[in-house]
This record gives structure tokens, sequence and C-alpha cells, in this order.
């Protein structure tokens, strides 16, 4: 059996959210070819900046971010100690 042929079943056993992600790195490799302009670049970087924005999930990472930070007295300082 052919590389390819063993890549195709490989892919055809894939998920809906595997798939995205090897589209998404097939898709950087490609654009690693050619030469991006300084504007393309902005726009990237503007582009995935914001990706997160909308994703309610994080939502929760930063609750449970905000509970700890109240919750750390941070640590014991003994100033007898010699240094």
């Amino acid at each position: 059996m052919a590389k390819a042929e063993k890549l195709k079943k490989e892919i055809d056993l894939l998920s809906p959210e595997s798939l995205d992600e090897v589209n998404n790195f097939v898709t950087l490799l490609l654009s690693r070819k050619k030469k991006i302009s300084l504007e393309e670049k902005k726009d990237i970087i503007e582009f995935l900046c914001g990706s997160w924005a909308d994703d309610k999930s994080i939502d929760v990472i930063f609750e449970e971010i905000e509970l700890q930070r109240h919750a750390y007295s941070g640590r014991k300082v003994d100033f007898d100690v010699p240094a």
C-alpha cells in the first residue's frame, strides 16, 4: 500500500475537530512557502489576537484565576533568618 493511501485512510478516520486542526496545519505549511507582506502579517496577528473573544468556555478559566488570585495570601517571609 502506498504512503498516500495509508494517509488517506488515516485522514478518513479523523473527527471533524481533528480535521480542522489538520487543515489549519496544512494551510500554515503552505503559507510558509510564499512570502507574506507586512500588511498580511498584521492582518493575521489581528485575527488571532481576538480569536478567543467569543469563546464562552474561557470565562470559567478567568473566573477560577480571579478566585485563586484573591485567595492566595503570598508566601511567608521570615525576617529573622540570617542572609
